[in-house]
């Protein structure tokens, strides 16, 4: 059973999650908590979250204190709309990847009345544009917020009720907690229904006031490269019409506030999935996002085009992995529709 698991392993490793999901139904038994664990990552990323969700819980029966399947289970009941039993077993990521930390007592839903709160940035920056529409809730119930972002966004995420800065110490703060901008819809109770889009708003800037705008590029840091199409596949899309590059060494935005205002005289935005997808859905703008396979991110189900966040959004997905072809198909089915 052991040689099994490992052949399965090593599929899942490469990619071949066909072949590593038979190997793991082989020997369900056998460390069920390793097998049950990685089947159920396998069925939530090829979009069978049902079926993710009670594979997981059965794998944590056996191992409760497992970080990483409370993790995959947290996204999973994202995904399914099930946002407080979600939030809290997402909270699991603290101890997964790295985090800002700040010397004050974390914010943990207790009441924020005459209080100040610091609320830190985490994750990507496609991550602090989402979770940034639940400031305005914060702002309601606290004293004053006070929310440090990346460098490029802090510009763009002004207009929110709160004191937005970019800063990589915070022992100054004159603040009474602090939170990490991920886990304030756990504490608030919160999900996408409560601080529906558009919940960011631009002017547009002198410029094309119509057309659609381009992003085929991602930032470095994103783990999932496959979701970025080739030079070979970038230089079909852009041929398939006359469109507004919005990567900033194209369109010479020096922030997101300028790309924002750019996508604002807009008539809609094709992208990958990257921040600029958060930016445009945000902005409620018609926005097509092309998703790789197998599915990685949790702000939409895989069961349906749209996405709970952005109701802006078309989703366009690979039918397989790798499976560029078929998403130019399905561009040009709809770029014509379009003009």
């Amino acid at each position: 059973m052991e040689s099994i698991f490992a052949a399965a392993f090593a599929h899942q490793q490469a990619g071949r999650l066909d072949e590593a999901e038979a190997g793991y139904r082989q020997i369900l038994s056998w460390r069920p908590a390793r097998t049950l664990g990685n089947l159920g990552v396998i069925l939530r990323v090829t979009g069978r979250l049902e079926e993710a969700e009670s594979v997981l819980r059965e794998a944590l029966s056996f191992t409760p204190d497992n970080l990483g399947l409370q993790h995959t289970l947290g996204m999973t009941l994202l995904q399914l709309g099930r946002y407080a039993e979600g939030w809290a077993l997402y909270e699991a990521r603290h101890q997964l990847l790295p985090r800002p930390t700040a010397p004050f007592p974390e914010w943990r839903g207790e009441s924020l009345a005459g209080k100040r709160i610091l609320v830190l940035a985490e994750q990507g920056l496609g991550d602090q544009i989402l979770w940034s529409r639940f400031i305005p809730l914060l702002a309601e119930q606290a004293a004053e917020v006070r929310l440090a972002v990346a460098r490029p966004l802090a510009p763009l995420l002004q207009e929110l009720p709160a004191h937005v800065f970019n800063a990589q110490s915070f022992a100054d703060e004159k603040v009474d907690v602090w939170a990490s901008i991920g886990s304030v819809p756990r504490w608030l109770g919160a999900g996408p229904d409560d601080a529906p889009a558009p919940t960011l708003r631009r002017g547009a800037i002198p410029g094309p006031t119509s057309g659609i705008g381009l992003m085929l590029q991602g930032g470095d840091r994103n783990p999932h490269p496959a979701r970025v199409p080739g030079p070979q596949i970038a230089k079909a899309i852009r041929g398939m019409g006359d469109f507004v590059e919005l990567a900033p060494e194209r369109s010479g935005a020096r922030d997101f506030a300028e790309t924002a205002d750019r996508i604002a005289g807009l008539d809609r935005v094709l992208t990958v999935d990257t921040s600029v997808a958060h930016l445009a859905g945000s902005m409620g703008k018609p926005v097509w996002i092309l998703m790789s396979r197998p599915a990685i991110d949790w702000y939409v189900d895989w069961r349906t085009e749209r996405s709970a966040w952005y109701p802006s959004a078309r989703i366009i997905r690979q039918r397989a992995p790798g499976d560029w072809a078929g998403v130019l198909a399905d561009i040009a089915g709809i770029i014509p529709t379009a003009r």
